[in-house]
């Protein structure tokens, strides 16, 4: 049997879809899959922290399955950025002093002249690295690589220097990535995790030896590539995308309003978070197809020919490298509209949940409100009640496919 890897998506407080899926597989399966590793981890934005809690706690697959589930019930806004009232005053202080500045300075081009930018970011998430090192035991992700049953992590970030895509590496001396994505051999830490993790415009940068990163889902247009260029012959994919058949096919009669820049910004996170899974899902489907036709034209052992012969050539392309195969994938992703269940959800809790004097504020500079923010707010928040109902559906979810999940972690 080839090498096990699970693939998680980017999607910040729906994350804990994720691991309500993460929890099934150990839990709801059968004992003897259910313990089965994934050799190979790959994550991007959120799910990297999902993918680095598992690596650090893939020698105990029980103990692994409970600390995901703890992580995410215990997590609270406060945990992830700063929301006191100090933070709306820096905020507000350093946006309109910087403005001033800038106003000031009489060539706004000369840049050295200006004490410094006035907005990095809508949200400090300093909390969030202290949350992350507090609560998993990230040494144990080096000792479970090399000494374990993991073959190989990879965690996605986008380099703000050049705009690249790169991968954040910890693999066992002998195995090889053959892709075309740059990457980094490193010791995964919280600042490899959090810079993938960190949301343009709404989290901060993060500096890894120099260079500033961003939110992986940037640039990864193939987000299953990194795991198949590591050795993977079958994966467990965890989308977070919801497509509606219903909402699809519908006309809308009336005219649109205008749009608000949270309705927009909640618009542009699904595009670079969401539609990425389901892209490469249709490709690696397609691929497998020609290859079975082929076989059935050409014969069982065309595989093998081909891949002998773009040997021979000398052909310098990845897929030569490492030799086309089939790949066996299969996605778990919601069965129901997220941002519809955040909307249903925020209904119920409106006297529960308080928003602090920083939320107020970004409310009001982005126009902020319940319909036209959904999108928005279902990556942002992360109150108890909220993150167990998409635990919830995602342990659904999974149950709900417990059969082909059986099959791809068997082998079969």
């Amino acid at each position: 049997m080839g090498k096990l890897a699970i693939v998680l998506s980017a999607g910040g407080a729906r994350g804990a879809y994720e691991a309500g899926v993460l929890y099934y597989v150990r839990k709801g399966l059968p004992p003897k899959t259910a313990r089965k590793n994934f050799s190979i981890k790959v994550g991007t934005s959120v799910g990297a922290i999902n993918t680095a809690a598992m690596a650090a706690l893939a020698d105990d697959t029980d103990k692994q399955a409970e600390k995901i589930k703890d992580i995410w019930f215990s997590i609270r806004q406060e945990d992830v950025y700063l929301r006191d009232f100090g933070a709306a005053t820096h905020f507000l202080g350093s946006t309109v002093g910087g403005i001033l500045r800038n106003l000031l300075t009489f060539n706004p081009f000369h840049l050295t002249r200006r004490k410094g930018p006035h907005f990095n970011s809508f949200l400090d998430t300093r909390p969030l690295g202290e949350f992350l090192k507090k609560i998993l035991p990230w040494g144990a992700i080096t000792k479970n690589v090399l000494n374990g049953p993991i073959d190989a992590v990879a965690l996605n970030a986008t380099n703000l220097r050049n705009g690249r895509h790169e991968l954040f590496v910890k693999r066992k001396p002998e195995v090889v990535y053959q892709g075309h994505y740059p990457f980094h051999d490193v010791e995964l830490g919280v600042e490899h995790t959090m810079a993938s993790a960190a949301i343009p415009i709404v989290f901060p940068a993060v500096k890894v030896d120099g260079t500033y990163y961003a939110d992986g889902g940037l640039r990864l247009f193939t987000p299953m590539s990194p795991a198949i260029q590591l050795g993977a012959s079958s994966m467990l994919v965890v989308g977070l995308r919801y497509r509606s058949p219903i909402m699809e096919k519908l006309k809308f009669k009336k005219e649109m309003k205008e749009p608000t820049i949270a309705l927009q910004l909640g618009r542009l996170l699904n595009g670079v978070f969401l539609d990425r899974i389901e892209y490469d899902m249709e490709q690696l489907e397609r691929i497998n197809s020609i290859v079975e036709t082929s076989e059935k034209v050409y014969g069982a052992d065309y595989l093998e020919k081909l891949n002998k012969r773009m040997a021979k050539d000398g052909l310098k392309v990845d897929i030569a490298s490492r030799g086309l195969r089939k790949i066996r994938a299969l996605e778990i992703k919601p069965s129901q509209s997220i941002s519809g269940l955040f909307l249903r959800w925020t209904h119920k809790a409106r006297k529960q949940f308080k928003f602090t004097a920083l939320e107020k504020l970004l409310f009001r500079l982005l126009d902020i409100d319940p319909a036209t923010g959904s999108d928005l707010l279902s990556y942002l928040t992360f109150a108890p009640a909220y993150l167990q109902t998409l635990f919830d559906l995602g342990y659904e979810d999974a149950k709900q496919h417990r059969d082909q999940i059986i099959d791809i972690m068997n082998g079969e």
